[in-house]
């Protein structure tokens, strides 16, 4: 089962401003208030189970959090509403087939079936998720498309100041990890000896599915999905830099030690020229710039809205400092 990643697309949202809990049957008590629109305990509560699951783990700050997060929702969805924004039900297909294809399922019912059957989330619930998901990407849309105006030349300049910052490579990588049962040294030796077997002309694929310990990748041939540049923050810092010096062909000729254990990395494809990584650069430079200008509308909205708070957390003294930070 895929449900990780289906339910990151779904709950990403959550951890930068949250979604909108519509259609539950039993909506329990009343949390929050916002600008007269009630907010219900049991949209807490699925977000809880959704997160933490059914055994409920997560902290008081992360339930704090979380309520946070629903009290934002409501808030962009009432802004939603004021700019005339909309989604429609094509547009709830389409993100649907999107995040399906993501996880190899070929229909809807298989995909609201795992999540009911997981979850207990029924197809009502999960078509508001999606749909309160893509109200928040038109309203990003919006506001950066009135606020924020990218300059062909900046990016340009920017590129040619330092070309190598935004090359990006797509790698796939052989892992022999060091574990309760494999010490560092014995580790490091089969790591030289593939090194050893590729210098003789071995397939890297072929090691790469018969010897890595990445499971996930080891049945592609330890291909990682998609292009990464040097400021990627999904793979461990000493994997993205020792896979952004590769040229196109190229592998690790020593074993990148890392926490997981030791990688042989190679670079399949790369993209350094301005057209190709032209988008790259684009988003280093407006990236921050754009989401600082929704953020600051969001923060807008809740300083001008009437907001009653009902929900009460008890925090320690440490986690308030956490959540201060």
């Amino acid at each position: 089962m895929k449900l990780f990643k289906i339910l990151s697309v779904l709950f990403v949202s959550i951890l930068l401003g949250g979604i909108v809990l519509t259609g539950c049957e039993d909506k329990g008590d009343v949390i929050a208030v916002v600008n007269e629109e009630k907010i219900y305990k049991s949209d807490f509560n699925n977000m809880i189970n959704g997160l933490y699951g059914a055994n409920n783990e997560a902290t008081e700050a992360q339930k704090k959090s979380i309520y946070e997060s629903l009290i934002n929702t409501k808030l962009i969805e009432q802004e939603v509403k004021a700019r005339n924004l909309s989604v429609s039900d094509k547009d709830i297909d389409e993100y649907l087939k999107e995040v399906m294809a993501a996880n190899g399922l070929e229909n809807k019912e298989d995909f609201y079936k795992q999540l009911e059957e997981t979850y207990g989330y029924d197809k009502a619930f999960v078509d508001s998720l999606i749909k309160s998901s893509l109200e928040e990407q038109k309203l990003y849309e919006d506001v950066i498309d009135k606020n924020v105006k990218e300059d062909e030349a900046v990016i340009k300049n920017a590129y040619d100041e330092n070309p190598s910052k935004y090359k990006m490579v797509e790698v796939s990588h052989i892992l022999v990890a060091i574990d309760d049962t494999v010490t560092k040294e014995v580790a490091l030796t089969k790591a030289k000896s593939l090194i050893v077997r590729l210098n003789t002309g071995e397939d890297f694929a072929a090691l790469a599915k018969a010897n890595s310990a990445d499971t996930g990748s080891s049945v592609n041939g330890g291909l990682l999905p998609g292009f990464f540049g040097a400021d990627n923050t999904t793979y461990v810092e000493e994997f993205v830099d020792a896979s952004v010096k590769l040229n196109k062909g190229e592998y690790t000729r020593e074993p990148v030690l890392s926490q997981f254990g030791y990688h042989i990395i190679k670079a399949n494809d790369v993209k350094a020229s301005f057209d190709e990584v032209k988008d790259y650069v684009t988003e280093i430079i407006y990236g921050p710039i754009k989401e600082k200008a929704f953020t600051d509308l969001v923060d807008k909205l809740a300083k001008d809205a009437k907001i009653e708070r009902i929900m009460e957390f008890d925090l320690t003294k440490d986690q308030e400092e956490t959540e201060k930070q």
